[in-house]
Protein backbone atom coordinates (compact mmCIF):
# COMPACT_ATOMS: atom_id res chain seq x y z
CA UNK A 1 0.00 0.00 0.00
CA UNK A 2 1.44 3.36 -1.23
CA UNK A 3 1.19 6.19 1.24
CA UNK A 4 -1.48 8.17 -0.57
CA UNK A 5 -3.58 5.52 -0.47
CA UNK A 6 -3.71 5.06 3.18
CA UNK A 7 -6.51 7.95 3.91
CA UNK A 8 -8.31 6.48 1.85
CA UNK A 9 -8.06 3.00 3.59
CA UNK A 10 -9.10 4.39 6.92
CA UNK A 11 -11.69 6.58 5.41
CA UNK A 12 -12.88 2.61 4.01
CA UNK A 13 -12.40 1.08 7.82
CA UNK A 14 -13.88 3.75 9.31
CA UNK A 15 -17.16 3.72 6.84
CA UNK A 16 -17.36 -0.13 7.60
CA UNK A 17 -17.40 0.49 11.46
CA UNK A 18 -19.61 3.10 11.21
CA UNK A 19 -22.34 0.66 8.99
CA UNK A 20 -21.02 -2.10 11.12
CA UNK A 21 -19.65 -4.21 8.44
CA UNK A 22 -18.12 -6.04 11.51
CA UNK A 23 -17.31 -9.83 11.59
CA UNK A 24 -19.22 -12.07 14.58
CA UNK A 25 -15.28 -12.73 15.86
CA UNK A 26 -14.71 -9.18 15.88
CA UNK A 27 -17.94 -8.31 17.75
CA UNK A 28 -17.34 -11.24 20.11
CA UNK A 29 -14.00 -11.08 20.96
CA UNK A 30 -13.08 -7.46 20.60
CA UNK A 31 -15.66 -5.12 20.91
CA UNK A 32 -17.76 -7.49 23.52
CA UNK A 33 -14.54 -7.63 26.06
CA UNK A 34 -13.53 -3.98 25.54
CA UNK A 35 -16.73 -2.60 26.33
CA UNK A 36 -17.45 -4.40 29.31
CA UNK A 37 -14.11 -4.59 30.69
CA UNK A 38 -13.51 -0.99 29.87
CA UNK A 39 -16.81 -0.01 31.97
CA UNK A 40 -15.69 -2.38 34.76
CA UNK A 41 -12.14 -0.66 34.71
CA UNK A 42 -13.77 2.92 34.80
CA UNK A 43 -16.05 2.12 36.88
CA UNK A 44 -13.76 0.76 39.75
CA UNK A 45 -11.36 3.87 38.85
CA UNK A 46 -14.13 6.37 39.62
CA UNK A 47 -15.24 4.48 43.09
CA UNK A 48 -11.24 4.56 43.75
CA UNK A 49 -11.13 8.51 43.71
CA UNK A 50 -14.32 9.02 45.80
CA UNK A 51 -13.48 11.22 48.99
CA UNK A 52 -15.83 8.96 51.26
CA UNK A 53 -16.01 4.89 51.21
CA UNK A 54 -18.31 3.55 48.90
CA UNK A 55 -21.54 1.79 49.59
CA UNK A 56 -23.75 0.57 47.08
CA UNK A 57 -26.43 0.20 48.99
CA UNK A 58 -27.12 4.17 49.28
CA UNK A 59 -25.17 5.42 46.24
CA UNK A 60 -26.68 5.79 42.57
CA UNK A 61 -24.46 5.06 39.77
CA UNK A 62 -24.92 8.68 38.61
CA UNK A 63 -23.21 9.20 41.46
CA UNK A 64 -20.16 8.20 40.53
CA UNK A 65 -19.89 10.33 37.17
CA UNK A 66 -21.09 13.53 39.37
CA UNK A 67 -18.19 16.56 39.69
CA UNK A 68 -20.24 17.41 43.25
CA UNK A 69 -19.85 13.79 44.98
CA UNK A 70 -16.56 12.70 42.74
CA UNK A 71 -14.15 15.59 41.94
CA UNK A 72 -11.32 13.83 41.23
CA UNK A 73 -12.84 10.78 39.84
CA UNK A 74 -15.90 11.84 38.19
CA UNK A 75 -14.03 12.84 34.38
CA UNK A 76 -12.91 8.30 34.15
CA UNK A 77 -15.92 7.35 34.39
CA UNK A 78 -17.34 10.11 31.95
CA UNK A 79 -14.44 9.16 29.45
CA UNK A 80 -15.24 5.23 29.22
CA UNK A 81 -18.97 5.78 28.70
CA UNK A 82 -17.97 8.16 25.61
CA UNK A 83 -15.73 5.04 25.05
CA UNK A 84 -18.32 2.63 25.39
CA UNK A 85 -20.49 4.71 22.61
CA UNK A 86 -17.82 4.74 20.08
CA UNK A 87 -17.64 0.54 20.66
CA UNK A 88 -21.11 0.20 20.32
CA UNK A 89 -21.41 2.00 16.97
CA UNK A 90 -20.86 -1.01 14.79
CA UNK A 91 -23.97 -3.51 16.93
CA UNK A 92 -27.01 -1.66 15.00
CA UNK A 93 -25.59 -2.43 11.83
CA UNK A 94 -24.11 -5.64 12.24
CA UNK A 95 -26.83 -7.14 13.98
CA UNK A 96 -29.45 -5.47 11.84
CA UNK A 97 -27.65 -7.69 8.37
CA UNK A 98 -27.56 -10.87 10.61
CA UNK A 99 -31.84 -10.95 10.29
CA UNK A 100 -32.10 -8.51 6.75
CA UNK A 101 -35.02 -10.71 6.57
CA UNK A 102 -37.08 -9.61 9.42
CA UNK A 103 -37.45 -6.27 7.97
CA UNK A 104 -38.97 -4.28 9.63
CA UNK A 105 -38.16 -5.70 13.61
CA UNK A 106 -35.08 -6.02 12.45
CA UNK A 107 -34.96 -2.00 11.53
CA UNK A 108 -36.61 -0.56 14.57
CA UNK A 109 -34.28 -2.46 16.96
CA UNK A 110 -31.09 -0.86 14.78
CA UNK A 111 -32.92 2.53 15.42
CA UNK A 112 -33.56 2.06 18.81
CA UNK A 113 -29.98 0.35 19.18
CA UNK A 114 -28.76 4.49 17.72
CA UNK A 115 -30.98 6.64 19.77
CA UNK A 116 -29.43 4.87 22.45
CA UNK A 117 -26.13 4.96 21.72
CA UNK A 118 -26.34 9.06 20.38
CA UNK A 119 -27.88 9.19 24.20
CA UNK A 120 -24.53 7.53 25.96
CA UNK A 121 -22.27 9.58 24.22
CA UNK A 122 -24.41 13.01 24.89
CA UNK A 123 -24.34 11.68 28.89
CA UNK A 124 -20.62 11.26 28.42
CA UNK A 125 -20.47 14.57 26.97
CA UNK A 126 -22.65 16.51 29.66
CA UNK A 127 -19.89 14.78 32.29
CA UNK A 128 -16.83 15.25 31.23
CA UNK A 129 -17.25 18.59 29.10
CA UNK A 130 -20.05 20.10 31.21
CA UNK A 131 -19.06 18.97 34.99
CA UNK A 132 -22.02 19.52 37.27
CA UNK A 133 -20.75 20.93 41.07
CA UNK A 134 -24.24 21.56 42.03
CA UNK A 135 -27.35 19.60 42.22
CA UNK A 136 -28.43 16.90 39.22
CA UNK A 137 -29.34 18.47 36.32
CA UNK A 138 -32.46 17.47 34.17
CA UNK A 139 -30.66 17.52 30.97
CA UNK A 140 -28.41 14.48 33.09
CA UNK A 141 -31.45 12.38 33.75
CA UNK A 142 -33.01 12.83 30.48
CA UNK A 143 -29.61 11.58 28.75
CA UNK A 144 -29.51 8.61 31.33
CA UNK A 145 -33.13 7.34 30.88
CA UNK A 146 -33.16 7.45 27.19
CA UNK A 147 -29.51 5.56 26.86
CA UNK A 148 -30.99 2.55 29.67
CA UNK A 149 -34.36 2.94 27.89
CA UNK A 150 -33.40 1.96 24.30
CA UNK A 151 -30.31 0.09 24.94
CA UNK A 152 -32.19 -2.38 26.32
CA UNK A 153 -34.96 -2.12 23.89
CA UNK A 154 -33.01 -2.16 21.34
CA UNK A 155 -31.08 -5.31 22.48
CA UNK A 156 -34.17 -6.93 23.87
CA UNK A 157 -35.37 -6.52 20.55
CA UNK A 158 -32.07 -8.32 18.73
CA UNK A 159 -32.83 -11.12 21.42
CA UNK A 160 -36.31 -12.10 20.85
CA UNK A 161 -35.77 -12.07 17.06
CA UNK A 162 -32.83 -14.67 18.28
CA UNK A 163 -35.19 -16.44 20.23
CA UNK A 164 -38.28 -16.86 17.30
CA UNK A 165 -35.38 -18.31 15.05
CA UNK A 166 -34.37 -20.61 17.81
CA UNK A 167 -37.64 -21.63 17.83
CA UNK A 168 -38.39 -22.03 14.03
CA UNK A 169 -34.97 -24.07 13.21
CA UNK A 170 -35.26 -25.98 16.46
CA UNK A 171 -32.13 -25.03 17.52
CA UNK A 172 -30.21 -24.48 20.73
CA UNK A 173 -33.00 -21.58 22.24
CA UNK A 174 -30.81 -20.97 25.51
CA UNK A 175 -28.47 -18.21 24.53
CA UNK A 176 -31.42 -16.15 23.14
CA UNK A 177 -33.50 -16.76 25.99
CA UNK A 178 -30.83 -16.16 28.65
CA UNK A 179 -30.37 -12.72 26.86
CA UNK A 180 -33.56 -11.68 27.19
CA UNK A 181 -34.19 -12.32 30.76
CA UNK A 182 -31.05 -10.66 31.47
CA UNK A 183 -31.83 -7.79 29.78
CA UNK A 184 -35.55 -7.51 30.52
CA UNK A 185 -35.66 -8.60 34.41
CA UNK A 186 -33.50 -5.81 35.91
CA UNK A 187 -34.80 -3.23 33.36
CA UNK A 188 -38.93 -4.34 34.95
CA UNK A 189 -37.44 -4.10 38.67
CA UNK A 190 -35.95 -0.57 37.84
CA UNK A 191 -39.02 0.09 36.14
CA UNK A 192 -41.47 -0.84 38.80
CA UNK A 193 -39.44 0.33 41.73
CA UNK A 194 -38.79 3.78 40.18
CA UNK A 195 -42.74 4.45 39.82
CA UNK A 196 -42.92 2.95 43.23
CA UNK A 197 -40.44 5.68 44.41
CA UNK A 198 -42.58 8.10 42.69
CA UNK A 199 -45.51 7.46 44.43
CA UNK A 200 -43.91 7.45 47.57
CA UNK A 201 -42.43 10.95 47.31
CA UNK A 202 -45.65 12.06 46.61
CA UNK A 203 -46.79 11.10 49.85
CA UNK A 204 -43.87 13.00 51.54
CA UNK A 205 -40.43 13.42 52.73
CA UNK A 206 -40.91 11.46 55.61
CA UNK A 207 -42.45 8.30 54.19
CA UNK A 208 -39.85 8.76 51.56
CA UNK A 209 -36.82 8.44 54.69
CA UNK A 210 -38.90 5.59 56.73
CA UNK A 211 -38.90 3.97 53.75
CA UNK A 212 -35.22 3.87 53.24
CA UNK A 213 -34.92 2.48 56.37
CA UNK A 214 -37.13 -0.34 56.06
CA UNK A 215 -37.03 -2.12 52.60
CA UNK A 216 -35.01 -4.29 51.92
CA UNK A 217 -31.77 -3.14 49.54
CA UNK A 218 -32.96 -5.94 46.66
CA UNK A 219 -36.25 -4.10 46.35
CA UNK A 220 -34.42 -0.47 45.89
CA UNK A 221 -34.13 1.45 43.28
CA UNK A 222 -29.95 1.71 43.45
CA UNK A 223 -30.20 -2.38 43.73
CA UNK A 224 -32.23 -2.27 40.19
CA UNK A 225 -30.94 0.54 38.37
CA UNK A 226 -27.39 -1.16 39.13
CA UNK A 227 -28.49 -4.28 38.36
CA UNK A 228 -30.49 -2.77 34.72
CA UNK A 229 -26.86 -1.33 33.80
CA UNK A 230 -24.79 -4.37 34.62
CA UNK A 231 -27.39 -6.48 32.40
CA UNK A 232 -27.16 -3.80 29.90
CA UNK A 233 -23.60 -4.63 29.10
CA UNK A 234 -23.52 -8.38 29.51
CA UNK A 235 -27.55 -8.65 27.98
CA UNK A 236 -25.57 -6.46 24.95
CA UNK A 237 -22.75 -9.47 24.51
CA UNK A 238 -25.63 -12.01 25.21
CA UNK A 239 -27.74 -10.91 22.23
CA UNK A 240 -24.67 -10.70 20.01
CA UNK A 241 -23.64 -14.26 20.99
CA UNK A 242 -27.31 -15.55 20.06
CA UNK A 243 -27.49 -13.63 16.84
CA UNK A 244 -27.35 -16.10 13.59
CA UNK A 245 -23.82 -16.46 12.67
CA UNK A 246 -24.67 -15.90 8.95
CA UNK A 247 -28.11 -13.94 8.81
CA UNK A 248 -29.38 -16.28 6.17
CA UNK A 249 -33.06 -17.25 6.21
CA UNK A 250 -34.08 -19.62 8.59
CA UNK A 251 -35.57 -22.79 6.78
CA UNK A 252 -39.37 -22.70 6.04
Amino acid sequence: MRWRDIPAAIAASGRNYVCGRVSRAFTLRVIGPLTNGGFAVGTMLAIACLPTSYDVRHAWVSSLASARTNPSGYFYLGTTLMVVAVLLVPLPGHLSRQFRTRGRVSVAGSLLLWVGIVGLFLLSVETTVFPNPGRTRFVHQLFTAITLIFLTLGFLSFAALSAVRAWITRANLLPASLACAVLSIPATGAGLTHLTRLGVEALGGSALRAGKLETPFFLTLVFWEWAAVIALFVGGYLTAWAAPRDGSRPPP
